[in-house]
């Protein structure tokens, strides 16, 4: 099960974001509220939201399915906009997998995507299908199921290097993803900041890198 929260308004350019696997969509408040904004855009937010605790990946990206072929332009001059945060970039990189996206231009944000996976089981009150088919994920697996984005897309990947005092890994990271899983096959760009996984969203660089970036 999906939902759209914001009905689309054609005078504005429509940006789809896709949240994380917990908090319900909350982590995306911030960016979604600034990006709608004349400071950030003026973009018409469609708040794309799935169901982590019952769905599988495959299922997400079936229902993100029908927001992609709502947006989907109809020439290839006008472009797409998406913005991602945490495993929301796999439910997209999912979607795009079974739709024909090749010539439309795209312009997305990936906001500390666990493209190879994350570091460690994510803490949940209650059962969690997608957290669980996660860890069963690692390294390149994600890269060859989920591939290369299509090949008119243009991706800048914002990755958070916060020190933990606690961490045991080896290398920068967010806390939840480490900077090196971040990382996917094709081409991009990748910026990192100082942000643990679930602050990053707010972060006020986050905020900028993302705007920039859209409004290309």
């Amino acid at each position: 099960m999906c939902s759209l929260s914001t009905p689309m308004q054609m005078a504005r350019p429509i940006l789809v974001t896709i949240p994380d696997l917990v908090g319900h969509g909350i982590q995306m408040l911030p960016a979604e509220v600034f990006l709608s904004s004349p400071w950030g855009g003026s973009f018409n937010v469609l708040r794309f939201r799935y169901d982590a605790h019952r769905q599988t990946l495959q299922e997400s990206g079936q229902d993100l399915l029908e927001v992609l072929h709502a947006i989907k332009p109809i020439s290839g001059l006008e472009p797409s906009f998406i913005t991602t945060h945490g495993y929301g970039a796999l439910v997209l990189r999912e979607a795009l997998r079974s739709i024909d996206w090749r010539d439309v231009r795209t312009r997305l944000v990936m906001v500390a995507p666990p493209n190879r996976g994350t570091l460690k089981p994510r803490w949940c009150l209650t059962a969690n299908v997608a957290r669980t088919e996660l860890q069963t994920l690692h390294d390149f697996d994600l890269d060859i199921r989920l591939g290369k984005l299509p090949r008119l897309t243009s991706a800048l990947v914002i990755a958070g290097a916060r020190h933990f005092p606690w961490s045991q890994t080896s290398g920068p990271s967010d806390g939840v993803v480490s900077v090196a899983h971040t990382h996917m096959p094709g081409h991009y760009q990748h910026m990192t900041i100082s942000a643990p996984h679930n602050l990053i969203m707010a972060h006020p660089s986050t905020l900028r890198l993302t705007r920039d970036f859209l409004l290309g």
